[in-house]
């Protein structure tokens, strides 16, 4: 990496090559790839998408964690697109390494789909 070690710069039109020539590539490159990035790539995460949860029930979702992340259990959960009013919560039991769980708290049947994530 080129900032682990830069050369001993003594004058200044030395330090203007260095990052004119050196470093100028080497950010441009690092820069495309930040713009690249999509939010779940900034996280550990998984989406569960179209999870159908009826009215006044606790369902649960396979942590898809086990197999990428063993032994890893979410922190937390964004609804990033629902269908119907509902109002989603976490559920009664405990998430594991194993299982997710939400409930559907309203009177209306709804979809929706959840990232968790770490």
């Amino acid at each position: 990496m080129l900032l682990r070690i830069p050369p001993r710069l003594t004058n200044k039109s030395l330090f203007i090559k260095y990052l004119e020539s050196d470093l100028w590539s080497w950010m441009r490159e690092l820069s495309t790839a930040f713009i690249k990035l999509n939010f779940q790539d900034n996280f550990q995460s998984f989406i569960a998408k179209d999870v159908f949860i009826p009215a006044n029930t606790e369902i649960s979702i396979q942590n898809q964690f086990k197999n990428r992340y063993p032994g890893l259990i979410p922190e937390g959960r964004i609804i990033v697109r629902q269908s119907g009013s509902a109002i989603v919560v976490d559920g009664d039991s405990p998430w594991t390494v194993d299982q997710c769980f939400l409930k559907n708290s309203s009177n209306v049947d709804t979809k929706v789909s959840v990232l968790f994530f770490k």
